[in-house]
């Protein structure tokens, strides 16, 4: 079915790319009038004379908008159109920057070719203010539904990966796990705005240009990013010419790496093509202590302390090329590979004391563990602009391909009170595993502007995700073999397709005001399958007309626009959060020897209302410093969350599970404020004040949470500069506990030797503070975990670039006779 579907697409775009390929072709004018003539000319700069390069040409009918030929002007501004046919046209000529250009041209028999001369452009002074205004708050910019961050600047981030640019965007945060939390709940990451299998660890931050931050998407995003949207955007040649680095950096803690680029834009072409690897060797201290009680009175304290190392390597490349099939027309193919390779060691040591004191156990555990995985993805896509002002529309296909091996041990061995070995007390568990998992999503996007004040945008969306693995659990004492475990041992496939179509509706009310009206519709197919147990699991949502009301998701968005950069938006919106295959299939999915995890068949999805107001306020005192604030509230109903208890069996072993609660509330203030202290100097300092309520069965918690960011960018004389990054995450509320605060500070040092080389110098955590921990608090546990996610580091790295901007790769070896020297040479 799949290769019958993709078969489709490919004919579909072949079709759509020679359809538009043939109207570009000379027209015989429909009455047998041939296509022989040719004009010629050259594009200058109004102000400085020299040569408009890359500068749109495009010859239309004379009382329509249709396009009968069209070019690109060379470097040397010159431009040729070949095989036209007779009749009169309008000729016009645009570029960024400058006013566009129009005259009407005259095709005879008596002037088959033309020398139309020395065309000239004027630059547009008000289009350069405004590309100046957004060059200068790039780094923190409200649009109608996103905040966009550069990356570049970011002295901190350079050698490292899209972890690190995480952690210092305001707003964000990244655990110990590395994973990114947007107002303490996980946001969809995207790359280039399409799903991908690719981790952030395995992107170098020297390849993303920037990251736009969503918090309350639109109708045209999925239903399911209710905790906003993370787009990660990578870097893509803009201008003509090839640009390109290569980097080199090596630090404590065993970090090594490499990463190269380089972009090529020649005329109708653009490339992209980078590779890049690095190794990261870390070690850790962990600690665990858990208390157990029955009605009030202790009956065991459990205590256990860890020594954690890892070697984690990423490698990997991309390659993209994009093709100016027309003036309207671009056709983009991309492909990305990446591999990575993870060792891990803990070494644990615990106690165990009944509720007296008195030592009852004690023992060890050496886990070893080895992942390995290999992710490849390729898109293809075609945009086309229509020759009305903002009507456009753009289809893709994206194919992620994923593989994960897993090799795992557990070696325990237990002593009693006494501190003899007991009997069965030494226990072996060895799992091996695998994934493969494919991943299917085609989207079609149109933009139809009515009139001047109405737009409709709609789409379609089919995203299908096939997944298999296995997974194989030995395990042995010293009494007896290990032998495979089928409770803990399974095999799965895993079949989830989202179907979507949505319709938003922008108008602009007045002159200042505003709106966006959305809606959209999902439907769910989700099956897991246990070939070996016979056992089948899956859901359809909505199952029926029932519950189709729930397959509807609207939002709206009002904004308010002053003169200059201010401006105010109110929005709200619907949201699903369906549950992971893992949360939902009724087997052990993970143990160890102290915690089982579980999925809960019965829990359902996530229906979440978010509704913001934002607000962008220049100083005026200082119009490059500037003030984004932001008040939001989030509703959830059937909350889904994690739930601990002791397994009743053996009350040291904790069992792992999710339920549905009740509901959760959350609203909050955010606040980023952006201050240009001097011409050398910028201060950004960003934080957030939210009021959490959770609730899971008979068990609520609440409480207010209070996070902040601080970065501080000085250019100093002689081309040096330095960055001062700094986190605080307050106490977090869980529903059987909460997450205990931490914070750190990086400090980064940067020299410029000239154009081409440089150097930076990156500490990170200074002052060692940066530590995770949770705090699980019941009648019956009260539960104390720590760990890092890495020790204080030092790293250099060192970077040339290089690059022409004003030249071409690929000139041909005979070049056509100037066709512009019969117009004069202005000096040139």
């Amino acid at each position: 079915m799949f290769t019958r579907i993709q078969r489709s697409l490919f004919v579909i775009l072949l079709c759509i790319c020679a359809m538009d390929a043939s109207a570009q072709r000379p027209d015989r004018g429909g009455m047998g009038r041939p296509a022989i003539a040719k004009i010629y000319g050259r594009v200058l700069d109004a102000t400085t004379r020299k040569a408009a390069e890359f500068a749109s040409v495009s010859l239309l009918a004379a009382q329509k908008d249709s396009v009968i030929n069209g070019a690109l002007t060379q470097p040397n501004g010159d431009f040729l159109m070949e095989r036209l046919p007779f009749g009169s046209y309008r000729l016009r000529i645009s570029s960024l920057g400058y006013t566009a250009f129009e005259e009407v041209v005259n095709i005879t028999p008596e002037h088959v070719e033309q020398d139309l001369g020395n065309l000239v452009l004027q630059p547009n002074q008000l289009l350069l203010k405004d590309a100046e205004v957004v060059a200068e708050r790039s780094q923190t910019q409200l649009q109608v539904d996103r905040r966009v961050y550069n990356v570049e600047k970011d002295l901190a981030v350079r050698g490292g990966t899209g972890v690190d640019v995480m952690k210092n965007i305001p707003g964000l945060s990244v655990d110990a796990d590395n994973n990114v939390q947007l107002r303490n709940n996980s946001p969809q990451i995207m790359i280039d705005g399409r799903p991908s299998a690719l981790s952030l660890e395995q992107i170098p931050a020297d390849e993303i240009e920037r990251v736009e931050v969503i918090t309350n998407p639109s109708v045209v995003f999925d239903a399911s990013s209710s905790g906003g949207i993370i787009n990660v955007v990578l870097k893509k040649s803009t201008r003509p010419g090839y640009n390109g680095q290569l980097q080199a950096s090596a630090g404590t803690n065993g970090r090594v790496g490499a990463n190269g680029n380089l972009n090529v834009k020649d005329g109708r072409w653009s490339w992209v093509l980078s590779g890049n690897g690095n190794f990261a060797d870390n070690s850790t201290n962990t600690r665990t202590s858990r208390d157990l009680f029955n009605e009030g009175s202790q009956v065991s304290a459990f205590r256990q302390d860890g020594l954690s190392g890892s070697d984690r390597r990423n490698y990997g490349g991309r390659l993209g090329v994009d093709l100016k099939v027309s003036v309207r027309s671009t056709l983009s193919v991309s492909g990305n590979v990446r591999g990575r390779g993870y060792l891990s060691d803990d070494a644990l040591t615990y106690t165990e004391r009944n509720g007296f004191g008195t030592l009852i156990g004690s023992g060890g555990q050496l886990n070893t563990g080895e992942s390995m995985g290999n992710d490849a993805s390729a898109q293809l896509g075609f945009k086309h602009k229509t020759p009305k002002e903002g009507r456009e529309w753009n289809t893709d296909f994206t194919y992620n391909r994923s593989r994960r091996e897993n090799r795992s041990t557990f070696l325990t061995s237990a002593m009693n009170g006494d501190g003899a070995a007991m009997l069965g007390g030494s226990r072996t568990q060895r799992s091996n595993g695998s994934t493969d998992g494919d991943q299917f999503t085609w989207q079609f996007d149109m933009s139809d502007p009515r009139n001047e004040k109405n737009k409709l945008e709609y789409g379609l969306r089919n995203n299908t995700r096939l997944e298999y693995s296995s997974l194989d659990v030995s395990v042995g004492t010293d009494t007896s073999e290990a032998r495979s475990d089928p409770t803990l041992s399974n095999d799965y496939r895993i079949t989830d397709i989202v179907n979507a179509a949505y319709v938003n509706w922008i108008r602009k009310l007045s002159e200042h005001w505003g709106m966006q009206a959305g809606l959209r519709a999902e439907q769910t197919w989700f099956e897991a399958e246990l070939p070996g147990k016979s056992q089948r699991f899956s859901y359809r949502y909505p199952n029926g007309t029932d519950d189709l009301f729930k397959a509807l998701f609207p939002a709206v968005y009002f904004s308010r626009k002053w003169e200059g950069t201010r401006e105010l938006q109110f929005n709200a919106s619907r949201k699903i959060s369906r549950p992971n295959f893992f949360q939902v299939m009724p087997f052990i999915m993970f143990s160890d020897t102290r915690n089982i995890r579980i999925g809960n068949p019965a829990l359902a999805p996530e229906f979440i209302s978010l509704a913001e107001v934002n607000h962008l306020l220049p100083f005026k005192k200082n119009p490059r410093s500037n003030w984004l604030s932001s008040l939001f509230v989030r509703q959830t109903d059937d909350v889904i969350t994690g739930f601990s208890s002791p397994l009743p069996e053996d009350s040291s072993i904790l069992v792992n599970t999710w339920v549905n609660g009740d509901n959760s509330w959350t609203y909050g203030w955010e606040n980023t404020i952006k201050f240009e202290l001097t011409k050398t100097a910028q201060l950004t300092v960003g934080g957030t004040v939210q009021y959490v309520e959770i609730g899971a069965g008979a068990l609520r918690n609440n409480g207010w949470v209070v996070n902040g960011k601080l970065n501080l960018n000085v250019k100093l004389p002689k081309d040096w500069s330095f960055q001062i990054n700094g986190e605080y995450e307050g106490k977090r509320p869980q529903p059987q506990g909460y997450a205990i605060p931490n914070g750190g500070i990086d400090l980064s040092i940067g020299k410029d030797f000239g154009k081409h080389w440089g150097t930076q110098v990156l500490v990170n955590d200074v002052f060692f503070t940066r530590l995770w921990g949770t705090v699980l608090d019941t009648p019956r546990l009260y539960q104390e975990t720590e760990r890092r996610r890495e020790m204080r580091f030092v790293r250099l790295q060192i970077t040339w670039k290089f690059g022409e901007q004003d030249t071409s790769l690929f000139r041909r070896k005979s070049q056509r006779k100037d066709p512009g020297a019969t117009g004069g040479e202005e000096g040139f």
